[in-house]
């Protein structure tokens, strides 16, 4: 067997490379658990130019002949590689390429440390820092947990987990997603590290992580850690002379099973099947009714119906909810059009990378995952004491996402994708081999990888410059000052124009600047915010609908015209979820303006069976039998609207005119 200490202490790359490759991972790896969504766009933004900048380090020593690596980090780097593009063309001909050029911008920031990871990174210090760094970043975010466990107060208002701990991700599943892949790392360290206080600091670290994962009550989560201790247990349990002592087997043990037994009655409560009680939207077409498994199977054969659709490249990377609208079943769609719930994540990630990037998209992730698992096995197999647990840990924290992955789409989040690629990239860099062999790839390849790593740089700069000025603009609308709010709408636009959130934004609120009388101006520049709205992602029909509105609105200004539009807009809409009882209805309002009578009356009829709350197709109806002379019909009409809706002002007026009218 080869001894791979001298390969474990080679400086491949200079110091001050690998002193940049910990530097990125650190950074990456600290703050992303706390910083996912929207809400944070600066944060977003220093995630990205930390990824990219790496990533382009590493082109740029590619591009000078500087670099060098091992066979084992040639071909996964070839696989990362095979990964990003893939992905980039998926989203070449994806149907929201706002979504994809997000989605992208942070696979090659993940893409970046994974590089630096396993090509740069040098030194048993180095490798082993970045993973206790892993363990150490983990436990503020295991803390919150904790926290909020045994002190419901500090959990969200209106949050829909009571009793759950959800730290900073603000959802269970996705804290449980996190803390199973630090568990196995930390059993890992814990076995290698021969300081007394330090290793047992990892096994409370352990406890604390399996305390939270228990209080998250996630089942998927619970599933994931089972395979990762149990892949754990089996390449130590293959190769006896790694084991630790027995003492020290004992306090692991002790560390993992004392959370299950401290909470051992809500655990069965949560394990026992059973299905939802009345949910508050208590509406018997939703799945959710017989549980959350139905949910998710019935999520799961739409995604399905939408890799079928497409199923060599997907409907883009970042943009699984416009492929499952469009090919999710008809119940779903009524649930989404009758309820207001739709899925934006398969509740499988691979799954939801068949349904975005297609089978050429998931053969990618699945040979990457594959090549870095082996150079991990290898690196088992064949290392030092110290490198064969740290590659046993990793292998069992990888098993343990990937697994997850099963479940929820948690690996596609940044703060787990970041993690998983990191693991990965650190299997890669213990592998055994010889690491200084100077690469031969041709040279514009690595200039190509800077190209992209500075343009990177620079959408994402424009990306949250856009986003802060978007947030502007949302709390001047809420103070009243529409025209500045439409004004920040459109330069968000302008430094994001694939954004369509950004121009939906900015109709609205020229829409209701022309309310407000701003006149004419304000609407040709509402109709050109939905329209571009419409133009970046024609999968939302509730854009076309607020467009079609618009026009309904006010017909006088932009006359027959702007009826056909409307007409046109709205039967778009129905073609891709004919549920929407609003739309259907406003359909039959601009086909009444048109003079279609029987078209209208259709319309409203079909209207009038959609959410029991909303009556204005039966009040519609009320007046074109009112207006036919039939009393009766429209009184009728009215008192049935009154029933399905006693607060509704509209109808109240109409009872009252159509009792003055009858003479009671």
């Amino acid at each position: 067997m080869a001894a791979s200490g001298r390969e474990f202490q080679a400086r491949v790359g200079g110091r001050a490379s690998s002193l940049l490759a910990s530097c990125t991972l650190i950074v990456a790896l600290s703050f992303t658990p706390w910083v996912i969504g929207a809400e944070a766009p600066w944060a977003q933004f220093a995630f990205r130019a930390i990824g990219l900048t790496a990533f382009g380090v590493v082109s740029l020593n590619e591009m000078r002949g500087a670099l060098a690596r091992s066979r084992w980090a040639a071909s996964a780097t070839m696989g990362c590689i095979l990964i990003v593009a893939t992905s980039g063309l998926s989203a070449a001909v994806s149907i929201n390429r706002g979504k994809s050029l997000e989605a992208m911008l942070n696979l090659l920031a993940i893409a970046g440390l994974f590089l630096t990871a396993a090509i740069v990174l040098r030194g048993k210090k180095f490798f082993r820092g970045v993973a206790l760094l892993e363990v150490l970043a983990a436990v503020p975010v295991a803390a919150v947990g904790i926290a909020q466990h045994f002190r419901p107060d500090l959990v969200p208002a209106g949050n829909s987990y009571p009793g759950r701990a959800l730290g900073p991700f603000g959802q269970p599943n996705r804290l449980g997603g996190y803390l199973i892949a630090l568990i196995p790392l930390a059993l890992a360290l814990s076995f290698s590290i021969q300081d007394r206080l330090l290793r047992l600091g990892l096994l409370l670290a352990v406890f604390a992580f399996t305390l939270c994962l228990v209080a998250t009550y996630s089942r998927g989560a619970w599933i994931g850690f089972a395979v990762g201790l149990l892949s754990l247990a089996a390449l130590l349990t293959r190769w006896p002379e790694l084991m630790p002592r027995p003492v020290w087997i004992g306090a692991a043990l002790v560390a993992l099973l004392a959370p299950a037994i401290l909470l051992l009655p809500s655990i069965l409560s949560r394990i026992t099947p059973k299905p939802s009680a009345a949910p508050a939207w208590n509406l018997p077409i939703d799945p959710e009714r017989e549980g959350s498994g139905a949910m998710r199977r019935a999520v799961w054969s739409g995604s399905v119906a939408a890799f079928a659709a497409r199923p060599v490249l997907g409907w883009g990377i970042g943009a699984f909810r416009e492929g499952y609208d469009r090919s999710k079943s008809d119940p779903l769609k009524r649930l989404e059009a009758v309820g207001g719930r739709t899925a934006d994540q398969a509740h499988n990630y691979y799954l939801e990378t068949l349904a975005e990037r297609g089978v050429l998209g998931l053969a990618a992730f699945l040979t990457f995952v594959a090549l870095c698992a082996a150079a991990g096995l290898a690196a088992f197999r064949e290392g030092t004491p110290d490198s064969r647990l740290l590659a046993a840990g990793l292998l069992a924290s990888v098993a343990a996402l990937l697994v997850h992955a099963a479940l929820e789409d948690n690996v596609s989040l940044v703060p787990h994708g970041t993690l998983l690629f990191a693991n990965l990239g650190l299997l890669v860099a213990v592998a055994p081999g010889s690491k200084d062999v100077p690469s031969r790839r041709v040279r514009w390849a690595g200039a190509a990888g800077v190209l992209v790593a500075v343009l990177g740089i620079a959408v994402s700069g424009l990306s949250a410059m856009a986003a802060t000025t978007a947030q502007d603009a949302v709390k001047a609308t809420a103070v009243g000052r529409l025209d500045e709010a439409t004004a920040r709408f459109a330069v968000a636009t302008r430094l994001a124009p694939w954004e369509e959130l950004y121009a939906a934004g900015r109709g609205k609120a020229a829409e209701s600047s022309a309310r407000a009388g701003r006149g004419s101006a304000a609407l040709r520049e509402a109709e050109s915010g939905y329209r571009r709205a419409i133009a970046l992602n024609g999968s939302d029909p509730v854009t076309r609908h607020e467009l079609a509105r618009l026009y309904l609105s006010h017909a006088t200004e932009f006359g027959s015209a702007g009826i056909a539009s409307a007409e046109r807009e709205l039967r778009a809409a129905l073609t891709q979820n004919p549920h929407y009882a609003e739309i259907r209805n406003d359909l039959g309002v601009a086909l009444l303006a048109q003079g279609d009578r029987a078209g209208a009356r259709a319309e409203f009829r079909a209207a009038g069976e959609g959410r029991p709350e909303f009556v204005d197709p039966l009040l519609n109806l009320a007046i074109l039998a009112q207006e036919d002379g039939n009393i009766a019909e429209a009184t009728r009409l009215v008192a049935i609207a009154i029933e399905r809706n006693p607060g509704s002002a509209r109808a109240a007026r109409m009872r009252e005119s159509l009792e003055v009218r009858s003479g009671k």
